[in-house]
C-alpha cells in the first residue's frame, strides 16, 4: 500500500514516531478517530494520518507487547512432527480453520 504526504511517497519507518505521537495523543484526549487526524509539529508541518493508520500503530503496540517466541518450544514441536513423534489430526486442523475464517467475516 502505498501513502503519499503532499505528494511525496515515503517509507513507513519514516513516520513510525509521527504515528506513535498523534496515537499517543488520541488516547490522551479520549476522543475516536474520524476520517484523519491532525498533527503539528514545532516547524509548522502537518501530518495527516487516516483511521487505518491509526489502527496499524495501536496493532503494533499490541504485537509489541506480546511474549517473546519461545524459539526452543518451536524447534521441538519442528522436531517431533518430522520424526513422526507428533501426530496432527487433519480433520481437527480443517475445523479449527474453517471456524477461524468464520470468525473474520
Amino acid at each position: 500500500m502505498t501513502e503519499r504526504i503532499n505528494g511525496q511517497g515515503f517509507r513507513p519507518t519514516d513516520t513510525v514516531s509521527a504515528r506513535r505521537t498523534d496515537a499517543a495523543k488520541q488516547a490522551g484526549t479520549g476522543s475516536t478517530a474520524g476520517s484523519s487526524s491532525q498533527s503539528s509539529s514545532s516547524s509548522g508541518d502537518t501530518v495527516n494520518l487516516t483511521r487505518s493508520a491509526l489502527l496499524m500503530s495501536r496493532l503494533e503496540q499490541v504485537v509489541q507487547s506480546l511474549p517473546p517466541t519461545d524459539a526452543a518450544r518451536v524447534r521441538a514441536i519442528k522436531d517431533a512432527i518430522a520424526s513422526g513423534a507428533h501426530e496432527l489430526d487433519a480433520q481437527q486442523v480443517a475445523d479449527k480453520m474453517l471456524r477461524f475464517e468464520r470468525e473474520l467475516a
